[in-house]
């Protein structure tokens, strides 16, 4: 029970902080601005690695 609690709030912690879990496809990418993520893309929903796929 307390892994699921420690996931669940992982889980929680990473959205809240605009990091992107799902796959990100290059028609969902948006020009960076300066002060956004520094690795990966950026997206509507937060920012992440692109997929090539």
């Amino acid at each position: 029970m307390k892994f699921i609690a420690v996931v669940m709030s992982l889980c929680v912690s990473l959205a809240s902080a605009g990091v992107v879990i799902i796959p990100i496809k290059p028609e969902q990418v948006v020009p960076k601005a300066s002060e956004d993520c520094f690795f990966g893309v950026v997206t509507p929903m937060g920012c992440g690695p692109l997929r090539n796929n």
